[in-house]
């Protein structure tokens, strides 16, 4: 993956003396708030003012958030939108009013968060607009309500980042240490996990390291370090180092007594249950073309056309990647940050590949971290036959991409395993 050699606050290591400050973006004059349900009430009606704080939906689907104004305004239309993690989605066009003195939010008593279970929990932090669903994090509070009939024995937060150049994750735990821990506790405490682990890069430098080493020791989590061999990060494999268990991919790690989540999201739970709803998300750039990086506070709802403004990196033959660079998951540049990936990668314009014929190397295959067979699933996708793809262990992959990273004859491994999903 490319590498960062300079980062916004003129740091050059890739693990320099002090982790990136996360100044805040201002507020654009519009945020387009993801409704996380189809439902709605009628505080969705165009021209409804709304606060800082506020739930924008009366009865949202049990599976999902409450989606919570981030600023003081007017509402808008529902229109359908691209999240940074590519899924789409309905949301709310909120007309952010400047003039306005921005509301705080009532916080919830000391006494009512640590005595309630539970179902309690899940409705505080739905209420808050706590959620997060990508590739790190899987869908959190699926995760939470899967645990209500499931015994959860293992809570785990990941400090981990697939690319190195863009420590996002590190750089949270580091920064925002007692939120995260305190985040990542208070999901042990409320699913009544026994074990509390705290996952971090076995190669961590000391300056990043005593801040969340304080933290987790405090909250009582158990650090562990890994060597971050991509992708380590990746939930199917993160949950298998950690308990030896085995976790189909794209199934909760609930299913197997396991609730993962990243330093983003355990933070947004930290600031929860001090009464802060999640309006705003820690977001990370990557300029590939000028080898920097940027660490923002984004408010919830912004498009990255919005951020992209103050980096000058509006050109229309620049390519947008969310999450891990090798799932090359393209964006365009309307997509909005919510739970979605926090990661954004900015490459310039690719050469046109053409792709050679296999030359049966089996690079593919010993590069696989879940050991299938991509050149085979390639196959399959050509011949249309779901049989041989399931033979050639489709079923196991994680879309990381590196069997099209690796491959000489630059196949399209990585598109024919998503081509045969949507069969």
């Amino acid at each position: 993956m490319p590498e960062s050699d300079e980062r916004s606050n003129g740091a050059a290591a890739l693990w320099p003396d002090q982790p990136p400050e996360f100044p805040k973006l201002p507020l654009p004059d519009r945020l387009l708030i993801p409704l996380g349900s189809e439902t709605g009430g009628a505080k969705t009606s165009p021209g409804t003012t709304v606060h800082r704080g506020q739930v924008l939906l009366k009865y949202p689907s049990e599976s999902s958030h409450f989606p919570v104004a981030p600023a003081d305004g007017t509402l808008g239309e529902v229109r359908l939108i691209r999240l940074t993690s590519g899924h789409p989605a309905s949301a709310v066009e909120l007309i952010v009013d400047h003039l306005a003195p921005q509301h705080e939010t009532a916080g919830f008593e000391d006494s009512e968060t640590r005595e309630s279970g539970l179902v309690r929990w899940i409705e505080r932090l739905r209420r808050a607009g706590v959620w997060a669903s990508r590739q790190a994090s899987p869908d959190l509070i699926g995760q939470l309500n899967h645990a209500v009939s499931r015994p959860i024995d293992t809570v785990v937060c990941t400090a981990l980042d697939s690319d190195v150049s863009l420590r996002l994750n590190g750089a949270i735990a580091a920064r925002f240490g007692d939120r995260v821990a305190e985040g990542a506790a208070l999901l042990a405490r409320i699913t009544g996990a026994r074990r509390r682990v705290l996952a971090v890069e076995a190669e961590a430098k000391s300056p990043w390291a005593a801040p969340w080493t304080v933290a987790a020791r405090a909250a009582s989590l158990e650090i562990v370090e890994l060597s971050n061999d991509y992708p380590q990060s990746d939930p199917t494999l993160m949950l298998y180092s950690l308990t030896g268990r085995r976790l189909r991919p794209g199934r909760l790690p609930t299913t197997q007594g396991v609730l993962i989540v990243d330093a983003a999201t355990a933070w947004a739970v930290g600031q929860a249950a001090h009464a802060t709803p999640m309006i705003t998300c820690l977001v990370a750039i990557h300029d590939h073309l000028r080898r920097r990086s940027y660490f923002l506070e984004v408010p919830l709802g912004t498009s990255l056309d919005y951020v992209f403004q103050h980096f000058s990196l509006q050109d229309e033959a620049l390519i947008f990647r969310g999450g891990d660079l090798l799932r090359d998951q393209r964006l365009r540049s309307d997509a909005v940050i919510a739970g979605g990936e926090l990661t954004i990668h900015v490459t310039g314009a690719e050469r046109v590949v053409i792709p050679e014929p296999c030359i049966r190397c089996a690079w593919c295959v010993e590069a696989c971290p879940t050991l299938l067979n991509p050149a085979g699933v390639l196959d399959a996708s050509q011949r249309r036959d779901a049989h041989l793809a399931q033979r050639s262990g489709i079923a196991a992959c994680i879309e990381c991409g590196i069997c099209s990273h690796v491959c000489p004859s630059q196949l399209p491994l990585l598109e024919a395993v998503r081509e045969v999903r949507q069969w």
